[in-house]
């Protein structure tokens, strides 16, 4: 019984140790450059659904989002830690540490070595970026491990709470659903291979039980909250008729253009060559699989569970093949890597520096600190970001300093303010809500969207609008004037363009013409002409 007891005290103890680990260095990393740069766009959308949450919305039927899982958890920490940008991005960090310690606890499985703990503690966190992408790679993360543990010990307990686990998923986001279901219909298959009909029955009916009991928290909001459903089925409509995401193309390493020079073009060429390990990963994993046998496989969890799930995730990088979600599926790719060595002796263990290094330098420009060291000192500046110093470029602590501008002096406070297309941020920044329920503006509008669009911002009598009329992955038709073109025409015919000094020429401010502010817009907020 005592030895028992002590082997158990051993193995809390080792799990506790990792957990330290992984919050070292992911806390350490955030301290280090977590108040530098502000994303408008994409961490603006994580940040306005948090202030929304805050002010009792409901996303998708209120505003546009995410699932509900990543908001109830910013908002959340936010009662804790505050509800500015800096806060929300150390909340996201406290949910990474989870998946850098789930990928730790997968890692002691090959070996137990402290420098080789460290060392793949680092190579983990080197993908964990961006901040508010942290949900993706951590889910990912937690789903090797649990399918580990599962085929470790295939309990029908065991089968439960990894089902409860990708309820919870889904609960985070509809894709994180549909890819556990796939990863673990292949797990639970695999562990009840030649155990009989009955075993993968009771087995499978276990696992669907915990998915029921794990989603039963977004089960009571379709239920309980009006409205929500429907919502949530416009929004799988929706995501059917459009995609996931904006398509580009796959940057391998021999395409890598001279437009990139110095330590840009060594980055995008790494970047580039992960791509191309993520496909040789796949294919040398499923022969060596093969190879290996059913005993031979009872051996290697790890590889299993990490190429099952790197094969799911792989349709979110390559449905847009960018740096970004690249890193969703970084870190379960790295960790099989490694898993695959291991299965040829202890090249596992001299795959580990090189895949470090080689992380690092791939994401390099995903870093705050990179770019805070590779800018001139005298391009930064630091600017005060909902109660927290930051530090931005120029240019976007020009624009913050203009968003400020015109909520503070130009627009009254009751006047609505409209900030397009892909400024999500800008709301709670300026301490505003979106005149309309559509937050960013992405894909191409039919006309029967824009026409709820022009009834929506009508009916909020918006008055100002910061418009950010740019070219998406540098495709025209992306422009808000080309995407919008009804709405574009409105604001044409409906306002004025405002002069503001210091702002980038693709950014302009408007003012409504039929209803111009009175005392409090200086002379400045003057419309001077037409929007061009």
């Amino acid at each position: 019984m005592m030895p028992q007891i002590r082997q158990c005290l051993r193995e809390n103890l080792q799990v506790i140790w990792l957990f330290v680990l992984a919050a070292v260095i992911s806390l350490g990393w955030f301290f280090l450059d977590g108040d530098v740069g502000v994303n408008f766009s994409d961490e603006g959308y994580l940040w306005y659904g948090t202030h929304a949450m805050r002010a009792g919305q409901v996303p998708m039927r209120d505003f546009q989002g995410y699932d509900p899982g990543r908001y109830c958890w910013t908002t959340a920490w936010s009662y804790v830690l505050g509800d500015g940008l800096v806060p929300m991005r150390l909340a996201c960090t406290l949910f990474g540490i989870l998946g850098v310690t789930a990928g730790l606890l997968c890692a002691r499985r090959l070996s137990r070595h402290p420098l080789f703990l460290v060392c793949m503690g680092l190579m983990l966190c080197a993908w964990m970026h961006p901040r508010y992408k942290l949900f993706e790679q951590t889910i990912a993360l937690l789903a090797v491990y649990a399918g580990v543990l599962l085929l470790e010990k295939p309990a029908l307990r065991r089968h439960f709470a990894v089902g409860v686990f990708g309820g919870l998923s889904a609960f985070f986001g509809r894709n994180h659903g549909a890819y556990h279901v796939f990863v673990f219909s292949l797990l639970i298959g695999y562990a009840a291979w030649g155990k009989g009909w009955g075993t993968w029955c009771s087995r499978s009916a276990a696992w669907a039980a915990g998915l029921l009991v794990g989603y039963l928290p977004h089960l009571l909001m379709f239920v309980a909250i009006p409205g929500y459903f429907g919502s949530f089925i416009a929004g799988l409509h929706e995501l059917a008729a459009k995609g996931t995401n904006l398509a580009t193309d796959v940057m391998w390493p021999w395409l890598v253009t001279p437009d990139f020079t110095g330590i840009a073009y060594v980055a995008k060429f790494f970047e580039g060559t992960f791509y191309v390990l993520l496909l040789l990963f796949l294919a040398l994993a499923a022969l060596r699989l093969v190879f290996l046998g059913r005993a031979g496989r009872e051996s290697c969890p790890v590889l299993i569970a990490a190429f099952c799930v790197t094969l799911a995730y792989s349709h979110y990088v390559f449905s847009r093949p960018d740096v970004v979600h690249l890193a969703h599926d970084g870190p379960t790719m790295v960790l099989g890597v490694v898993a695959l060595g291991f299965t040829l002796g202890r090249a596992g263990l001299f795959l580990v520096p090189v895949l470090t290094v080689a992380s690092f330098i791939g994401n390099l420009h995903q870093y705050g600190a990179t770019f805070e060291f590779l800018s001139d000192a005298k391009s930064l500046f630091t600017i005060e970001v909902a109660g927290h110093p930051m530090v931005n470029s120029r240019e976007r602590t020009q624009i913050l300093i203009a968003a400020k501008k015109l909520a503070r002096d130009l627009a009254k406070p009751d006047e609505s303010i409209w900030f397009i297309p892909n400024f999500p941020g800008m709301y709670p920044y300026v301490g505003r809500k979106s005149p309309t329920k559509q937050i960013y503006f992405i894909y191409p509008a039919t006309p029967p969207e824009e026409r709820a669009i022009l009834t929506e911002i009508e009916g909020a009598k918006v008055q100002w609008v910061m418009m950010h009329d740019y070219a998406l992955d540098g495709r025209d038709e992306l422009r808000f004037r080309n995407g919008y073109p009804m709405v574009f025409a409105h604001l044409q015919k409906k306002f004025g363009l405002v002069k503001m000094d210091d702002l980038p020429s693709d950014i302009v401010v408007l003012h409504r013409l039929t209803a111009p502010a009175e005392s409090r817009a200086t002379s400045e907020a003057t419309p001077t002409q037409s929007v061009p």
